[in-house]
């Protein structure tokens, strides 16, 4: 089709739009509003106080997109955005773009918990981030409100069931919430808050998310970190292993810190501490505990681990948690286990539900993105390889991975491999990040990363534990990222901190 040149009246960037029927997503002007307050109850506080004022100076927004690329006047959605505005001093570099993670985390809830983590930034920045399509006040996935007494089934069969339902309450929705197209939202989303680049910061996920877009549009990538990366040459099983591998690599690391100290939960020594870490793994499924009606039981404990390790800074908790637990008490194990549900970059189920209950909307969310963006179905009768095959990576955290590998089991639509491809050679350098002993990203998919986009990308290491590196608040990352976003400057390669 002939292309269009669509200037934005009143801005200095230009839309360039292959299809004309896109030009009125592209020239859109955006309504910022005072967030409501359905909006801001929706967040949940991450432990920290926002200083004075800070939700006053949030702002809302919906933006129109196409549900389907291919024929966007057919149908449309709207996404919901959320922005802090640039506050000064320094002149203004334009939007930031946030995605946190998942897939299926809520980008709003987060800047809501955690814009105050970017401070230096939106110094210059407006930060911006949204609700990708299926996900959080964007058109979010519905399962129903709850399944169907299924009776004695498999666990295969319940996630057939599940999907089922899925198929049933989001069919009409599930085949459009794959990356690609949320990358497309993100270069509306680009045009609509008037930058002729994308500058983004994205984690974990938000990698993936990050890399499509500058393989689908090299000529719009500004400055763009990914931090905790995604590692696009392994597929779900793979990636499944290296998970269950790292969370193992990152629970050592755990016990032989804590056994170096009088009064470990642990034991003063590494190989009892494994087994004691077993012992109540085994106590537990075989005698869950009670804690205000909540039961704790091996799955929760399990969780409780994973989240602690997702960040160096909850070791103390999970310790006092593990302490409390040898005197009979499981409420800090429980109180670990729900941590996480509006954290970022999270990228491991919560615990499992009742047999005829649906997991939350994010799991949902999640379930939908990834089955969309793969091919493989994984049924009943791959679960016994996955379930020995993730136990030999990890006796704690495998047997809880391995049930991740019948999500797509069934599902209503088929996958769609495409964003696996990440190629950019003609996108500008970006800056990844990775932690050496990141349990959920692990260390090297970084520079498979860097390879696949073949653009000279360039790999900040993090040398410490957790996922996220720059929310670590370690000064030399938080120095080179902030650098580059600010002033355009890469570091060299090799460059590490820690």
């Amino acid at each position: 089709m002939v292309a269009l040149l669509c200037a934005l009246v009143g801005t200095p960037a230009a839309v360039a739009v292959d299809d004309p029927d896109l030009a009125s997503f592209y020239q859109q002007t955006l309504s910022w509003e005072p967030c409501g307050q359905d909006l801001q109850n929706g967040a949940q506080s991450q432990g920290t106080t926002p200083p004075p004022g800070f939700r006053e100076r949030l702002e809302c927004a919906r933006m129109e997109v196409p549900r389907n690329y291919a024929h966007p006047t057919r149908s449309t959605m709207q996404v919901q955005l959320i922005r802090l505005k640039a506050t000064g001093p320094g002149k203004r570099l334009g939007s930031l773009v946030l995605n946190p993670g998942g897939p299926g985390a809520s980008g709003v809830n987060y800047l809501i918990d955690s814009g105050n983590a970017f401070a230096r930034l939106g110094q210059r920045y407006d930060i911006v981030s949204f609700d990708p399509r299926g996900t959080g006040h964007t058109e979010p996935i519905s399962c129903g409100s709850k399944l169907p007494a299924g009776g004695d089934e498999s666990l295969a069969a319940k996630e057939k069931r599940i999907n089922e339902a899925c198929g049933r309450y989001s069919g009409g929705l599930l085949r459009w919430v794959g990356t690609p197209d949320v990358a497309r939202d993100m270069d509306v989303l680009r045009a609509a808050v008037h930058d002729d680049k994308l500058n983004y910061l994205g984690f974990s996920y938000g990698t993936k998310l990050g890399a499509v877009y500058a393989h689908e549009f090299p000529g719009k990538v500004g400055r763009m970190v990914l931090d905790s990366v995604e590692d696009p040459t392994k597929n779900t099983w793979q990636t499944a292993l290296a998970q269950a591998r790292g969370f193992q690599s990152a629970l050592d690391d755990f016990a032989a810190d804590c056994v170096q100290d009088t009064g470990c939960p642990l034991g003063a020594d590494k190989s009892r501490a494994h087994e004691q870490l077993r012992t109540w793994y085994r106590e537990l499924s075989e005698r869950p505990m009670k804690v205000k009606g909540e039961t704790v039981d091996e799955t929760t404990y399990v969780y409780a681990l994973r989240e602690a390790l997702y960040r160096r800074s909850d070791w103390p908790a999970l310790r006092q948690a593990l302490l409390q637990l040898r005197r009979g008490d499981a409420s800090g194990i429980l109180r670990l286990s729900e941590s996480g549900g509006g954290s970022a970059a999270r990228t491991v189920p919560a615990p499992p539900v009742g047999r005829d209950e649906l997991p939350p909307q994010d799991q949902l969310a999640l379930r939908a993105i990834s089955c969309r963006d793969t091919s493989e179905r994984y049924g009943a009768d791959d679960y016994p390889r996955a379930q020995r095959e993730l136990t030999d990576a990890s006796p704690l955290f495998g047997p809880d991975i391995a049930p991740l590998m019948l999500d797509c089991y069934g599902w209503p639509v088929p996958g769609d491999d495409s964003s696996r491809n990440v190629s950019a050679p003609d996108a500008p350098p970006l800056l990844l990040v990775a932690t050496s002993n990141d349990p959920a990203t692990p260390y090297e998919g970084a520079f498979n990363m860097a390879r696949e986009l073949d653009n000279s990308s360039v790999v900040l290491t993090y040398h410490g534990e957790g996922h996220a590196a720059y929310t670590t608040g370690d000064p030399c990352v938080q120095r080179h990222v902030d650098d580059f976003l600010l002033n355009g400057d890469l570091p060299k390669a090799g460059t590490s901190c820690g």
